[in-house]
Protein backbone atom coordinates (compact mmCIF):
# COMPACT_ATOMS: atom_id res chain seq x y z
CA UNK A 1 0.00 0.00 0.00
CA UNK A 2 0.96 3.66 -0.18
CA UNK A 3 1.54 5.67 2.97
CA UNK A 4 2.77 9.15 3.80
CA UNK A 5 5.72 8.90 6.18
CA UNK A 6 8.49 11.06 7.58
CA UNK A 7 11.98 9.91 8.56
CA UNK A 8 12.84 13.01 10.57
CA UNK A 9 10.89 15.72 12.36
CA UNK A 10 10.61 19.03 10.57
CA UNK A 11 8.51 21.10 8.20
CA UNK A 12 5.89 19.82 5.76
CA UNK A 13 8.64 18.98 3.27
CA UNK A 14 9.63 15.91 5.35
CA UNK A 15 6.41 14.13 4.34
CA UNK A 16 6.95 11.47 1.63
CA UNK A 17 4.67 9.02 -0.15
CA UNK A 18 6.20 5.54 0.11
CA UNK A 19 5.32 1.91 -0.51
CA UNK A 20 4.95 -0.03 2.75
CA UNK A 21 3.49 -3.43 3.72
CA UNK A 22 -0.27 -3.67 4.28
CA UNK A 23 -1.28 -3.56 7.95
CA UNK A 24 -2.79 -6.67 9.54
CA UNK A 25 -5.76 -6.56 11.89
CA UNK A 26 -9.36 -7.39 12.52
CA UNK A 27 -11.00 -4.43 10.78
CA UNK A 28 -8.88 -3.71 7.70
CA UNK A 29 -10.28 -0.84 5.67
CA UNK A 30 -9.62 0.24 2.10
CA UNK A 31 -9.41 3.95 2.81
CA UNK A 32 -11.48 6.32 0.68
CA UNK A 33 -10.72 9.54 2.59
CA UNK A 34 -8.50 10.77 5.43
CA UNK A 35 -9.29 13.51 7.91
CA UNK A 36 -6.59 16.12 8.61
CA UNK A 37 -6.06 17.89 11.93
CA UNK A 38 -3.82 20.69 13.17
CA UNK A 39 -2.40 18.49 15.93
CA UNK A 40 -0.81 16.27 13.29
CA UNK A 41 1.33 19.20 12.12
CA UNK A 42 2.58 19.62 15.68
CA UNK A 43 3.55 15.94 15.89
CA UNK A 44 5.30 16.08 12.50
CA UNK A 45 7.27 19.14 13.58
CA UNK A 46 8.63 17.33 16.64
CA UNK A 47 6.96 19.73 19.09
CA UNK A 48 4.36 17.23 20.27
CA UNK A 49 6.12 16.63 23.59
CA UNK A 50 6.04 20.37 24.39
CA UNK A 51 2.27 20.67 24.03
CA UNK A 52 1.25 17.11 24.85
CA UNK A 53 3.69 15.88 27.57
CA UNK A 54 1.70 12.67 28.00
CA UNK A 55 2.22 11.71 24.35
CA UNK A 56 5.48 9.79 23.74
CA UNK A 57 5.68 10.78 20.07
CA UNK A 58 5.96 8.42 17.11
CA UNK A 59 8.94 6.19 16.37
CA UNK A 60 10.65 7.10 13.10
CA UNK A 61 9.95 6.54 10.28
CA UNK A 62 6.37 7.46 11.17
CA UNK A 63 2.95 7.49 9.59
CA UNK A 64 0.56 9.77 11.45
CA UNK A 65 -3.15 10.55 11.03
CA UNK A 66 -6.08 9.98 13.35
CA UNK A 67 -9.16 9.69 11.12
CA UNK A 68 -10.10 7.50 8.17
CA UNK A 69 -13.20 6.33 6.37
CA UNK A 70 -13.40 3.43 3.96
CA UNK A 71 -14.79 0.01 3.12
CA UNK A 72 -14.17 -3.31 4.85
CA UNK A 73 -13.71 -6.62 3.05
CA UNK A 74 -17.34 -7.52 3.75
CA UNK A 75 -18.60 -4.27 2.20
CA UNK A 76 -19.31 -2.18 5.27
CA UNK A 77 -18.62 1.56 5.09
CA UNK A 78 -17.00 2.60 8.35
CA UNK A 79 -15.02 5.41 9.90
CA UNK A 80 -12.76 5.40 12.90
CA UNK A 81 -9.36 5.91 14.42
CA UNK A 82 -6.57 3.94 12.72
CA UNK A 83 -4.26 1.85 14.86
CA UNK A 84 -1.01 2.64 13.05
CA UNK A 85 -1.56 6.04 11.45
CA UNK A 86 -4.13 7.09 8.90
CA UNK A 87 -2.13 8.71 6.10
CA UNK A 88 -2.35 5.55 4.00
CA UNK A 89 -4.45 3.69 1.44
CA UNK A 90 -5.26 0.93 3.96
CA UNK A 91 -5.75 1.07 7.72
CA UNK A 92 -6.77 -1.11 10.64
CA UNK A 93 -9.59 0.76 12.37
CA UNK A 94 -10.23 0.37 16.07
CA UNK A 95 -13.86 0.63 17.26
CA UNK A 96 -15.27 1.26 13.74
CA UNK A 97 -18.47 3.27 13.37
CA UNK A 98 -20.80 2.45 10.48
CA UNK A 99 -21.63 5.49 8.35
CA UNK A 100 -25.13 6.01 6.86
CA UNK A 101 -25.33 6.08 3.07
CA UNK A 102 -26.67 9.63 3.07
CA UNK A 103 -23.57 11.03 4.84
CA UNK A 104 -20.65 11.85 2.55
CA UNK A 105 -17.08 10.86 3.35
CA UNK A 106 -16.21 14.51 3.88
CA UNK A 107 -19.11 15.19 6.26
CA UNK A 108 -18.49 11.96 8.17
CA UNK A 109 -14.84 12.85 8.76
CA UNK A 110 -15.86 16.34 9.84
CA UNK A 111 -17.96 14.71 12.56
CA UNK A 112 -15.51 12.01 13.65
CA UNK A 113 -12.90 13.68 15.83
CA UNK A 114 -14.15 17.27 15.58
CA UNK A 115 -17.80 16.38 16.10
CA UNK A 116 -16.92 14.15 19.04
CA UNK A 117 -14.80 16.96 20.49
CA UNK A 118 -17.62 19.48 20.14
CA UNK A 119 -20.19 17.18 21.78
CA UNK A 120 -17.77 16.39 24.62
CA UNK A 121 -16.96 20.07 25.15
CA UNK A 122 -20.65 20.94 25.36
CA UNK A 123 -21.20 18.17 27.89
CA UNK A 124 -18.34 19.44 30.03
CA UNK A 125 -19.46 23.08 29.87
CA UNK A 126 -23.08 22.40 30.87
CA UNK A 127 -24.34 25.24 28.67
CA UNK A 128 -27.69 26.62 29.84
CA UNK A 129 -30.31 28.81 28.11
CA UNK A 130 -29.26 32.43 28.44
CA UNK A 131 -25.56 31.73 28.92
CA UNK A 132 -23.07 33.94 27.12
CA UNK A 133 -20.69 31.59 25.32
CA UNK A 134 -17.39 32.57 23.71
CA UNK A 135 -16.22 30.21 20.96
CA UNK A 136 -12.62 30.66 19.85
CA UNK A 137 -11.65 29.67 16.29
CA UNK A 138 -15.33 29.69 15.42
CA UNK A 139 -14.65 29.32 11.67
CA UNK A 140 -12.83 26.03 12.20
CA UNK A 141 -14.14 22.50 12.28
CA UNK A 142 -14.78 22.20 16.03
CA UNK A 143 -15.64 25.84 16.50
CA UNK A 144 -18.34 25.92 13.84
CA UNK A 145 -19.98 22.85 15.41
CA UNK A 146 -19.81 24.39 18.88
CA UNK A 147 -21.57 27.50 17.58
CA UNK A 148 -24.43 25.30 16.35
CA UNK A 149 -24.67 23.27 19.55
CA UNK A 150 -24.52 26.31 21.86
CA UNK A 151 -27.20 28.13 19.88
CA UNK A 152 -29.42 25.05 20.04
CA UNK A 153 -28.96 25.07 23.82
CA UNK A 154 -30.36 28.61 23.96
CA UNK A 155 -27.09 30.43 24.58
CA UNK A 156 -25.96 33.77 23.21
CA UNK A 157 -22.90 32.87 21.14
CA UNK A 158 -19.93 35.17 20.63
CA UNK A 159 -18.00 33.75 17.68
CA UNK A 160 -14.32 34.72 17.60
CA UNK A 161 -12.23 34.07 14.50
CA UNK A 162 -9.29 35.53 12.64
CA UNK A 163 -11.56 35.41 9.58
CA UNK A 164 -14.24 37.69 11.03
CA UNK A 165 -16.81 37.80 13.78
CA UNK A 166 -15.38 39.27 16.97
CA UNK A 167 -11.81 38.72 15.94
CA UNK A 168 -9.50 38.56 18.97
CA UNK A 169 -9.62 42.16 20.18
CA UNK A 170 -11.99 41.84 23.12
CA UNK A 171 -11.52 45.15 24.90
CA UNK A 172 -14.78 46.14 26.55
CA UNK A 173 -16.46 42.77 26.02
CA UNK A 174 -18.97 41.89 28.73
CA UNK A 175 -18.22 38.85 30.93
CA UNK A 176 -19.12 35.42 29.60
CA UNK A 177 -20.33 32.25 31.30
CA UNK A 178 -18.51 29.75 29.08
CA UNK A 179 -15.32 29.82 27.00
CA UNK A 180 -14.45 27.08 24.55
CA UNK A 181 -10.66 27.45 24.52
CA UNK A 182 -8.50 26.01 21.75
CA UNK A 183 -5.80 28.62 21.12
CA UNK A 184 -3.75 29.04 24.29
CA UNK A 185 -1.17 31.76 24.81
CA UNK A 186 -2.32 35.37 25.09
CA UNK A 187 -5.73 34.67 23.53
CA UNK A 188 -6.51 31.95 26.04
CA UNK A 189 -5.40 34.11 28.96
CA UNK A 190 -7.55 37.02 27.77
CA UNK A 191 -10.55 34.70 27.38
CA UNK A 192 -10.01 33.35 30.89
CA UNK A 193 -10.19 36.85 32.35
CA UNK A 194 -13.54 37.35 30.59
CA UNK A 195 -15.12 34.50 32.57
CA UNK A 196 -17.81 35.63 34.96
CA UNK A 197 -16.45 35.37 38.51
CA UNK A 198 -17.92 32.55 40.56
CA UNK A 199 -19.78 30.78 37.74
CA UNK A 200 -17.59 30.78 34.62
CA UNK A 201 -16.54 27.55 32.91
CA UNK A 202 -13.66 27.15 30.47
CA UNK A 203 -13.26 23.95 28.44
CA UNK A 204 -9.74 23.48 27.05
CA UNK A 205 -9.22 21.25 24.02
CA UNK A 206 -6.30 22.69 22.08
CA UNK A 207 -3.30 25.03 21.84
CA UNK A 208 -3.38 26.26 18.25
CA UNK A 209 -1.04 29.16 19.02
CA UNK A 210 1.70 26.71 19.93
CA UNK A 211 1.61 27.96 23.53
CA UNK A 212 -0.22 26.31 26.41
CA UNK A 213 -2.87 28.14 28.42
CA UNK A 214 -1.18 30.63 30.75
CA UNK A 215 -3.48 30.13 33.72
CA UNK A 216 -2.42 28.97 37.19
CA UNK A 217 -4.30 27.30 40.02
CA UNK A 218 -4.07 30.65 41.86
CA UNK A 219 -5.85 32.35 38.94
CA UNK A 220 -8.65 29.79 39.07
CA UNK A 221 -8.95 30.24 42.84
CA UNK A 222 -9.02 34.06 42.51
CA UNK A 223 -11.89 34.07 40.02
CA UNK A 224 -13.79 31.09 41.43
CA UNK A 225 -14.24 29.52 38.01
CA UNK A 226 -13.79 26.05 36.55
CA UNK A 227 -11.20 25.08 33.93
CA UNK A 228 -11.57 21.56 32.55
CA UNK A 229 -10.69 19.20 29.76
CA UNK A 230 -12.92 16.86 27.78
CA UNK A 231 -14.87 13.88 29.13
CA UNK A 232 -13.95 10.55 27.54
CA UNK A 233 -17.42 9.01 27.36
CA UNK A 234 -18.61 10.47 24.03
CA UNK A 235 -18.87 8.08 21.07
CA UNK A 236 -18.20 9.27 17.51
CA UNK A 237 -21.53 7.71 16.58
CA UNK A 238 -23.30 10.30 18.74
CA UNK A 239 -22.18 13.22 16.57
CA UNK A 240 -23.68 11.50 13.51
CA UNK A 241 -27.16 11.52 15.06
CA UNK A 242 -27.44 15.22 15.88
CA UNK A 243 -28.11 16.65 12.42
CA UNK A 244 -25.11 18.96 12.61
CA UNK A 245 -23.97 20.80 9.49
CA UNK A 246 -20.17 20.69 9.43
CA UNK A 247 -18.19 23.21 7.44
CA UNK A 248 -16.36 21.33 4.68
CA UNK A 249 -12.93 22.64 3.78
CA UNK A 250 -10.46 21.91 1.02
CA UNK A 251 -9.71 18.49 -0.46
CA UNK A 252 -6.15 17.21 -1.05
CA UNK A 253 -4.44 14.07 -2.34
CA UNK A 254 -1.69 11.95 -0.79
CA UNK A 255 0.80 13.71 -3.07
CA UNK A 256 -0.28 17.16 -1.85
CA UNK A 257 -0.59 16.40 1.86
CA UNK A 258 2.39 18.67 2.59
CA UNK A 259 0.38 21.57 1.12
CA UNK A 260 -2.46 20.66 3.48
CA UNK A 261 -0.07 20.84 6.44
CA UNK A 262 1.12 24.27 5.30
CA UNK A 263 -2.49 25.43 5.09
CA UNK A 264 -3.27 24.11 8.59
CA UNK A 265 -0.20 25.80 10.03
CA UNK A 266 -1.24 29.11 8.48
CA UNK A 267 -4.38 29.02 10.67
CA UNK A 268 -6.33 30.45 7.74
CA UNK A 269 -8.28 27.35 6.77
CA UNK A 270 -12.04 27.05 7.10
CA UNK A 271 -13.82 23.82 7.99
CA UNK A 272 -12.64 20.26 7.70
CA UNK A 273 -9.68 19.46 5.45
CA UNK A 274 -9.46 15.94 4.01
CA UNK A 275 -7.42 13.80 1.65
CA UNK A 276 -9.52 11.95 -0.91
CA UNK A 277 -8.17 8.72 -2.39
Amino acid sequence: MKAVRFHEFGGPEVLRVEEVPDPVGETLVDVTAIGLNYGETVIRSGKGRELFPWYPGPALPATIGTEVIGTTADGRRVMGFPRDGGYATKAVVEHPVEVPDDVSDHAALALLLQGTTAVAAMRAARVQPGDRVLVEAAAGGVGSLLVQLAERAGATVLAASSKGGLGYDWDGLEPVDVVFESIGGHVGRTAFELLRDGVGRMVVFGFASGETLDVTAADVFRKGVAVMGLPRDVSPAEALTLGLEPVLGDVYTLDTIADAHRALESRKTTGKLIVRL
